[in-house]
């Protein structure tokens, strides 16, 4: 298949990627929802309802989906992975001027972005947050789920480590539900099937649509047209 698909759409994210953006959205979801009831005395009758017991079972069950998914990640979607750490370690200034000038599109406004990568500069600092996140929800987790025997401090430091992991994660997942849903809809296109509105990767991802001219998987007039349907 070639990289215009359905004549106004350019190929982005590969079937492998996309099943992994959801593994990890609906268990980190699922983590938040099944520990929700600890923190929300309104929730208490449902959860006693249930039983402590089964919503420990779907905690840590959801738990191991959301650590295997970057590993699930090595074997479906590898190359995807690899430009996201890729990139999303590397800021040029072309980033740094794009979160300065974004902001006004949070709120309807047509900033003129500078050029962007495969991955623009908002979704790079998303990127390092949610691994940052990962990375602590992950060992304070083990912490809490095996280190009943280990040293009573690590384990009394760990339970609100997590929690507030937690609570920055599921903010941050709110904040990125909005730019994908209200601020940008075309881009969650791109978590369906995997393609974007060819208009929407010209204006937040140049830099990339310039790449793909280069190595010649499409020709700028293939995208300008595209865009224009």
């Amino acid at each position: 298949m070639g990289m215009i698909v359905n004549k106004s759409y350019i190929k982005r994210h590969r079937k492998g990627f996309v099943i992994c953006h959801w593994l990890n959205a609906v268990s980190f979801f699922m983590l938040f929802l099944t520990a929700l009831p600890l923190y929300i005395p309104s929730f208490g009758d449902f959860y006693r309802a249930v039983g402590p017991y089964y919503f420990q079972v779907l905690h840590r069950a959801f738990g191991v989906l959301y650590l295997a998914t970057p590993v699930i990640g090595l074997f479906i979607a590898r190359n995807g992975y690899k430009r996201l750490i890729t990139e999303a370690t590397h800021f040029t200034k072309e980033d740094i001027e794009f979160q300065k000038k974004f902001p006004p599109e949070l709120i309807g406004g047509q900033p003129d972005l500078p050029k962007q990568g495969f991955y623009n500069g908002g979704e790079k600092m998303n990127i390092l947050l949610q691994a940052a996140l990962w990375v602590v929800l992950a060992v304070t987790g083990v912490i809490l789920w095996f280190g009943v025997d280990w040293s009573p401090v690590l384990r009394t430091w760990a339970i609100p480590i997590h929690s507030i992991a937690a609570g920055v994660g599921f903010a941050a997942a709110l904040g990125h539900a909005y730019l994908a849903f209200v601020v940008n809809p075309d881009s969650v296109h791109g978590m369906k099937d995997g393609t974007v509105k060819a208009a929407y990767a010209l204006h937040h991802h140049e830099s990339w649509v310039d790449e793909l001219v280069r190595d010649g998987k499409v020709t700028r007039e293939e995208v300008e047209a595209a865009a224009k349907h």
